[in-house]
């Protein structure tokens, strides 16, 4: 196997489905976030994992993604959030998946795929109650009600929106997007009797922090994986675990003079005689070159400081106060050793970026070994 790989640890995430669940009211359903590929941890295996937690409804961003995961033989239902396309139309009922719509052409679209293919098109309505990105609002989405209402071949399941701002401290937005999203809610049969669609809203931020938000089902994203997507770091959930930690083993270890620099543009300069160990990975790995001359790696439970530039499929750090590393050596970029850890929120904070960015670029050329198969709750 490659010298720098994933470790990804099932059992951190069916227990964090689990704590969700017991966060939230009786009966309401967990739809597990598991687009771009499972924030970088491998969407069938983690997807498999969430079910067997008690999940019962996984979340993509594209058609595509869905179809992976009934590739890989996982039966539950699967809602597509992006909406569809023309020319993909027809995957949704070949693999059957739920398609989200947000226009009207989006329910026209679904209509003529089921009736080519004799069947009847599962769907989830998506509002925009303040995002503004996808989903219908005002007139719109009152023609995609009456559009609805005109197409028997389409079965409308559900009926959600995004929150925009759950993390802030100042949730009034929030409060703003519930009450549209609430006042829109009547044009998709939501207040009549009898079956009725499932009725979502809330994201990681909201679970956490907007209990008038979790409805029919709640949509946990970064908590899912153990991470906090941006809101006060006292807030997170002390149960919940990380599930993804970033290894290598040392490649190179070498000694460089002091004055001498150390890779591309000489970005690095040793201030003494250094040793210096050259990890197998880069930014085509999805690590961030914006982490260049600042990140620490763990060597042997020490704080090990990245220097120099982000190469493309290299790393250099400083390992002088680790007189013992050698080739071959566990590194740690992401994840615990020896009692010190390298959380993705460090990373994140150190790049300007999100916990989301950081692992969801992670790219799939990065073995992932998966941890915890077996659920031995």
């Amino acid at each position: 196997m490659r010298a720098a790989f994933l470790e990804i640890d099932l059992s951190a995430i069916r227990h964090n489905v689990r704590a969700i669940q017991a966060m939230v009211p009786e009966g309401t359903q967990i739809a597990a976030i598991v687009k771009a590929n499972a924030y970088g941890h491998g969407a069938p295996e983690v997807s498999r994992a969430c079910v067997e937690a008690g999940a019962t409804l996984l979340c993509v961003a594209i058609a595509d993604e869905g179809v992976e995961l009934r590739e890989a033989g996982i039966d539950a239902p699967v809602l597509v959030l992006g909406p569809p396309d023309p020319g993909e139309a027809d995957l949704y009922l070949r693999h059957d998946l739920i398609a989200t719509l947000s226009d009207p052409e989006h329910a026209r679209m679904m209509a003529a795929a089921a009736r080519e293919a004799g069947g009847v098109a599962r769907v989830h309505v998506k509002l925009d109650s303040g995002m503004g990105r996808h989903g219908a609002r005002g007139a719109v989405a009152e023609e995609l009600a009456r559009t609805l209402s005109d197409c028997p071949e389409v079965r409308v399941e559900g009926v959600f929106s995004h929150l925009a701002d759950a993390c802030n401290e100042d949730l009034s937005w929030s409060c703003e997007q519930l009450r549209r999203f609430l006042a829109t809610l009547g044009l998709f049969g939501v207040d009549t009797a009898g079956k009725r669609p499932m009725i979502h809203l809330a994201n990681s931020a909201a679970i956490v922090r907007m209990p008038t938000t979790h409805h029919d089902a709640v949509r946990p994203g970064a908590i899912l994986y153990g991470l906090n997507p941006g809101f006060a770091p006292e807030l997170m959930l002390d149960d919940l675990r990380p599930a993804l930690s970033l290894r290598a083993r040392l490649a190179t270890v070498k000694t460089v003079e002091a004055g001498e620099p150390v890779g591309y543009n000489r970005a690095w300069f040793a201030e003494r005689d250094s040793r210096i160990a050259v990890l197998p990975l880069g930014y085509a790995d999805g690590y961030p070159r914006t982490l260049s001359n600042n990140a620490d790696v763990l060597v042997a439970g020490r704080r090990c400081p990245l220097v120099g530039l982000v190469s493309m499929d290299a790393i250099t750090i400083d390992v002088t106060d680790v007189p013992g590393a050698a080739i071959g050596d566990e590194a740690v970029l992401i994840g615990a050793q020896s009692g010190e850890r390298v959380t993705v929120e460090e990373l994140a904070a150190r790049a300007g970026t999100i916990v989301e960015e950081i692992v969801g670029r992670l790219t799939r050329r990065l073995p992932r070994v998966f941890l915890g198969r077996e659920d031995a709750s």
